[in-house]
């Protein structure tokens, strides 16, 4: 089974967490360092194809009050 890969996406780093082949649980996998859109996606992009992902999920920035955040 093929994985899916969960991304928080802030302005700074990119939080990334991989499901396991069932779909049931996620580990963290790496925090990435924003450097710039490319290397930021071509990073993604490495670790989609290491982990055999076909699933990406991308965080909402929700505040604490429930209002859509800036991000």
């Amino acid at each position: 089974m093929r994985r899916s890969m969960a991304l928080d996406v802030g302005r700074k780093t990119i939080g990334v967490a991989v499901s396991d082949p069932l779909g049931m649980f996620a580990q963290p996998v790496e925090t990435i360092e924003r450097v710039g859109t490319k290397k930021d996606l071509a990073r993604v992009a490495e670790l989609v194809a290491e982990r055999d992902v076909d699933t990406i999920v991308v965080g909402l920035p929700i505040q604490m009050n429930g209002e859509e955040g800036d991000s």
